[in-house]
Protein backbone atom coordinates (compact mmCIF):
# COMPACT_ATOMS: atom_id res chain seq x y z
CA UNK A 1 0.00 0.00 0.00
CA UNK A 2 1.47 3.51 -0.84
CA UNK A 3 0.02 6.87 1.09
CA UNK A 4 -1.81 9.63 -1.47
CA UNK A 5 -0.46 12.86 -0.69
CA UNK A 6 -2.47 16.38 -1.17
CA UNK A 7 -0.59 17.64 -4.10
CA UNK A 8 -1.11 14.19 -6.26
CA UNK A 9 -5.19 14.84 -5.89
CA UNK A 10 -4.63 18.24 -6.46
CA UNK A 11 -2.57 18.35 -10.04
CA UNK A 12 -5.21 15.38 -10.79
CA UNK A 13 -8.30 17.62 -10.31
CA UNK A 14 -6.73 20.57 -11.71
CA UNK A 15 -4.68 19.93 -14.41
CA UNK A 16 -2.85 22.89 -14.25
CA UNK A 17 0.91 21.65 -14.21
CA UNK A 18 2.79 20.82 -17.09
CA UNK A 19 4.88 17.99 -15.61
CA UNK A 20 2.92 17.54 -12.18
CA UNK A 21 -0.60 16.83 -14.05
CA UNK A 22 0.03 14.45 -16.18
CA UNK A 23 2.30 12.14 -13.26
CA UNK A 24 -1.03 12.61 -11.14
CA UNK A 25 -3.61 11.25 -13.52
CA UNK A 26 -0.77 8.60 -14.81
CA UNK A 27 -0.61 7.56 -10.49
CA UNK A 28 -4.71 7.64 -10.42
CA UNK A 29 -4.98 5.38 -13.84
CA UNK A 30 -2.94 2.87 -11.80
CA UNK A 31 -4.58 3.18 -8.26
CA UNK A 32 -8.01 2.75 -11.22
CA UNK A 33 -6.79 0.03 -12.83
CA UNK A 34 -5.52 -2.08 -9.78
CA UNK A 35 -2.07 -1.51 -9.79
CA UNK A 36 -1.75 0.16 -6.54
CA UNK A 37 -4.18 0.42 -3.82
CA UNK A 38 -3.63 3.56 -2.14
CA UNK A 39 -4.43 5.04 1.33
CA UNK A 40 -5.79 8.73 1.62
CA UNK A 41 -6.26 10.11 5.61
CA UNK A 42 -8.92 12.80 5.99
CA UNK A 43 -6.57 15.62 6.71
CA UNK A 44 -5.64 15.01 3.54
CA UNK A 45 -8.91 15.40 2.34
CA UNK A 46 -9.73 18.07 4.39
CA UNK A 47 -6.58 19.94 2.98
CA UNK A 48 -7.65 19.15 -0.38
CA UNK A 49 -10.87 20.35 -0.05
CA UNK A 50 -9.62 23.58 1.79
CA UNK A 51 -7.40 24.34 -0.88
CA UNK A 52 -10.04 23.87 -3.70
CA UNK A 53 -12.67 26.19 -2.12
CA UNK A 54 -10.69 28.80 -0.75
CA UNK A 55 -8.02 29.08 -2.62
CA UNK A 56 -9.36 27.95 -6.34
CA UNK A 57 -12.43 29.02 -5.51
CA UNK A 58 -14.49 25.91 -6.73
CA UNK A 59 -17.80 25.02 -6.48
CA UNK A 60 -18.94 22.75 -3.22
CA UNK A 61 -20.74 20.46 -5.87
CA UNK A 62 -17.83 20.11 -8.04
CA UNK A 63 -15.18 19.86 -5.56
CA UNK A 64 -17.57 17.06 -4.47
CA UNK A 65 -18.14 15.56 -7.78
CA UNK A 66 -14.18 15.64 -8.50
CA UNK A 67 -12.93 14.21 -5.23
CA UNK A 68 -15.92 11.22 -4.90
CA UNK A 69 -15.02 9.96 -8.10
CA UNK A 70 -11.27 9.28 -7.04
CA UNK A 71 -12.08 8.74 -3.38
CA UNK A 72 -14.68 5.51 -4.19
CA UNK A 73 -12.06 3.84 -5.94
CA UNK A 74 -11.94 0.29 -5.18
CA UNK A 75 -8.15 0.66 -4.41
CA UNK A 76 -8.63 3.66 -2.64
CA UNK A 77 -8.92 3.16 1.25
CA UNK A 78 -9.57 5.39 3.94
CA UNK A 79 -11.04 5.39 7.42
CA UNK A 80 -14.63 5.85 7.68
CA UNK A 81 -15.30 5.59 4.12
CA UNK A 82 -18.34 4.58 4.82
CA UNK A 83 -19.18 8.19 5.75
CA UNK A 84 -17.69 9.83 2.26
CA UNK A 85 -21.25 10.22 0.81
CA UNK A 86 -22.86 11.80 3.80
CA UNK A 87 -20.31 14.03 5.10
CA UNK A 88 -20.18 15.81 1.62
CA UNK A 89 -23.91 15.67 1.11
CA UNK A 90 -23.73 17.53 4.30
CA UNK A 91 -20.94 19.75 2.61
CA UNK A 92 -22.89 20.75 0.00
CA UNK A 93 -26.68 20.74 1.43
CA UNK A 94 -26.07 22.33 4.56
CA UNK A 95 -23.68 24.39 3.25
CA UNK A 96 -20.87 23.93 5.96
CA UNK A 97 -16.82 23.29 6.72
CA UNK A 98 -16.03 19.94 5.61
CA UNK A 99 -14.46 19.47 8.89
CA UNK A 100 -17.82 20.13 10.38
CA UNK A 101 -19.72 17.80 8.33
CA UNK A 102 -17.72 14.95 8.96
CA UNK A 103 -18.11 15.65 12.34
CA UNK A 104 -21.95 15.45 11.86
CA UNK A 105 -21.68 12.63 10.06
CA UNK A 106 -19.37 10.48 12.76
CA UNK A 107 -21.43 11.33 15.85
CA UNK A 108 -24.57 10.39 14.11
CA UNK A 109 -22.50 7.01 13.17
CA UNK A 110 -21.40 6.91 16.98
CA UNK A 111 -25.39 7.87 17.94
CA UNK A 112 -23.35 11.38 19.94
CA UNK A 113 -26.33 13.90 19.83
CA UNK A 114 -24.67 16.27 22.07
CA UNK A 115 -21.71 18.49 20.64
CA UNK A 116 -19.81 21.35 23.04
CA UNK A 117 -19.84 24.29 20.13
CA UNK A 118 -19.93 28.14 19.62
CA UNK A 119 -20.39 26.89 15.80
CA UNK A 120 -23.80 27.46 14.82
CA UNK A 121 -23.99 25.31 12.12
CA UNK A 122 -24.73 22.27 14.36
CA UNK A 123 -27.99 23.84 14.60
CA UNK A 124 -28.98 22.95 11.30
CA UNK A 125 -28.90 19.65 12.43
CA UNK A 126 -32.45 18.69 14.08
CA UNK A 127 -30.37 15.26 15.37
CA UNK A 128 -27.74 17.41 17.52
CA UNK A 129 -28.29 19.68 20.36
CA UNK A 130 -25.47 22.23 20.44
CA UNK A 131 -24.11 22.70 24.17
CA UNK A 132 -22.25 26.39 24.69
CA UNK A 133 -21.21 25.46 28.53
Amino acid sequence: MIFLDTNIILRFVLKDHPIYSPKAEEIIGKIDSGKVKVYISWPTILKVVFVLQNSVKLPKKEIAKNLLSIFHLENVLLEQKILLDIVFEYYMDKNISLTDAYNAALMQKKGVRQIYSFDEDFDKFPQIKRLEK
